[in-house]
């Protein structure tokens, strides 16, 4: 075998050899990876045997195989950063030539965006490895390679790792079937994105968490707003007349819920009756105070709005620590991860130009109608889909929850700036021609 050929960048397998290199080389050096508060309360779960659908049932179940019990959390973050690696190869081989696509996927691979995200211990990684397996699927649909369909299957898996991963691939789906000529293989994708809703609604029926996190996820946004309004109001007579007397407002004021945490004495009850009460309040209360309401959920999801609302967003973005490091998990190479920290701070220092999700929003949107190509506009489509339901339901911000956004809409701005400079090179190389 010729060693040049197997490694040429115009050979896919290149792609997804290289990339495969620089996970590792980001593991490596940052051994064991990143681990937040979430994380270790993950390990724990594991490591005591009592696994829930705290985080959706199949993130704990996984990660109980790959993990021996949570005894190496480790090759958890190894295998996170390959099959986010592995996911990017994919997506930039759909969507580009292969010589393009070995560019475009190693320069966004090498940055922290996908570098150091990869080795962090969050069930974000494999929603968006999922999404940029699904896409890079649907991008070869009509494709007549029975390996399109399983990355199609095994993208919508992944998505469910995150309770809001598949609501959003369903939604998507249905937006591009009602302008699609394909529909035959589009109806296909959302029948499998349907069963596998279903069976990841079973597993976590199975394995239902105590905190019922299933049901609490739909009106938890509700319960900030709630303690929002509290917070900035004198209305007594909106939480008087609910919840059987049985909380003033005063108990759901928060002001930290309307940008953060929420930390009211109400927020932690979550009986039936409680739970029942939550959206009759909330709707009484958004029909009152609906500029209120949307203030909000603006202010609390600055990084979702295209056009800077308030001056720039400032929110978390790219986790580069072990939290609470100790004897089980703490960084390998403590001295060589703590210098090379500060690579991956940068992207966190400009986290309102790289995980700036309205604005990257915003570019592809451009790029789509600039090129006029449909599938950067099905990107696009997504990545709308996805703020969208974010910018309602999500009680929180974090760049971490758009990251198929950011990725793709980057790759493709990449992949722009690329075919600008060659167009450039050309012309200059033409005019030289043309001297001699």
């Amino acid at each position: 075998m010729n060693p040049r050929k197997f490694f040429s960048i115009g050979e896919p397998r290149s792609v997804y050899i290289v990339n495969s290199f620089i996970a590792f080389v980001w593991w490596v050096a940052f051994n064991p990876g990143f681990f937040s508060r979430d994380s270790f309360a993950l390990i724990e779960m594991l490591k005591n045997k009592e696994i829930t659908s705290e985080w959706t049932a199949i993130w704990p179940l996984s990660l109980n195989i790959i993990t021996f019990g949570g005894s190496q959390p480790q090759l958890a973050t190894l295998f996170l950063s390959q099959l986010l690696s592995f996911s990017v190869s994919y997506f930039s081989l759909a969507y580009f030539l292969p010589k393009r696509a070995f560019v475009i996927s190693i320069i966004m691979c090498s940055t922290p965006l996908i570098g150091a995200t990869g080795i962090t211990l969050w069930h974000d990684i494999p929603m968006c490895a999922g999404f940029l397996l699904f896409i890079g699927a649907m991008k070869k649909i009509a494709s007549p390679r029975k390996s399109v369909y399983f990355f199609m299957i095994l993208g919508g898996a992944l998505a469910s790792y995150r309770f809001n991963g598949l609501p959003t691939l369903i939604v998507f789906v249905g937006l591009i079937l009602v302008s699609s000529r394909n529909r035959k293989h589009l109806f296909g994708a959302l029948t499998m994105l349907f069963a596998l809703f279903i069976a990841s609604a079973a597993l976590n029926t199975t394995f239902k968490s105590d905190l019922n996190v299933q049901s609490d996820g739909f009106i938890d946004w509700m319960r900030y707003d709630i303690s929002c309004y509290a917070s900035h109001s004198t209305d007594d007579f909106l939480f008087a007349s609910n919840f059987e007397g049985r909380f003033t407002r005063k108990d759901w004021n928060s002001k930290s819920a309307c940008t953060w945490f929420n930390d009211s004495t109400a927020f932690g009850v979550r009986t039936d009756e409680v739970n029942k009460a939550i959206p009759k309040v909330w709707f009484e209360l958004a029909s009152k105070q609906p500029l209120f309401v949307l203030k909000t959920h603006a202010d609390r999801h600055k990084y979702l709005i295209p056009i800077p609302y308030n001056g720039l967003p400032d929110f978390p973005f790219i986790h580069t620590t072990i939290e609470i490091p100790n004897e089980f998990i703490n960084f390998t190479h403590l001295k060589t991860s703590e210098s090379l920290r500060s690579f991956p701070r940068i992207w966190n220092y400009l986290n309102f130009i790289f995980g700036y999700a309205g604005l990257w929003l915003l570019v592809i949107f451009f790029i789509s109608w600039k090129k006029r190509n449909r599938d950067f506009l099905n990107l696009a489509l997504l990545g709308l889909t996805l703020t969208l339901s974010l910018f309602v339901f999500a009680p929180i911000s974090d760049g971490r929850f758009t990251l198929p956004l950011l990725i793709t809409s980057q790759m493709v701005f990449l992949g722009m700036c690329l075919d600008w400079i060659d167009q450039r090179f050309m012309s200059k190389k033409l005019m030289l021609d043309r001297v001699e």
